[in-house]
């Protein structure tokens, strides 16, 4: 026998492994390797993210608060005092006069109540003859 043929004979010291017994090592393995991975990786990406997120929601909130109050400010000390009355007069009356539009529209929406007949609680109308 020469040794490329002794080469592909098993060893005799090692017992025989089934095919599918190698691949499910291979598979628990594997998820044994990815899981140890993840439980590292895991908080830090998890830091990573905390303090994207609420860097980005402060400077959300900061630039929102900034720009509303900023005008408002602004407005103020721009716009005569005279406008700023109008305006104010102005929003008092649409106030008022939306109120009254939906007074209205409540009324005309509301169905009328339907009068009782005495003695009765129920009309019986009569529209023709006799069924055939």
């Amino acid at each position: 026998m020469d040794n490329h043929e002794a080469h592909n004979e098993p060893e005799k010291d090692t017992p025989d492994k089934r095919q599918f017994e190698s691949v499910r090592d291979a598979v628990c393995s594997g998820r044994d390797d990815a899981r140890e991975k993840a439980k590292e990786a895991a908080p830090k990406v998890k830091s990573a993210l905390k303090s994207s997120v609420t860097e980005a929601v402060f400077d959300m909130a900061y630039g929102a608060a900034y720009g509303a109050f900023f005008a408002g400010a602004f407005a103020n000390e721009f716009i005569p005092k005279e406008i700023k009355e109008g305006l104010a007069k102005g929003a008092d009356a649409g106030r008022s006069a939306a109120r009254t539009a939906g007074e209205k529209a409540r009324e005309m929406m509301t169905p009328p109540p339907v009068p009782e007949t005495a003695g009765s609680s129920r009309e019986v109308v009569d529209i023709g003859g006799a069924p055939a």
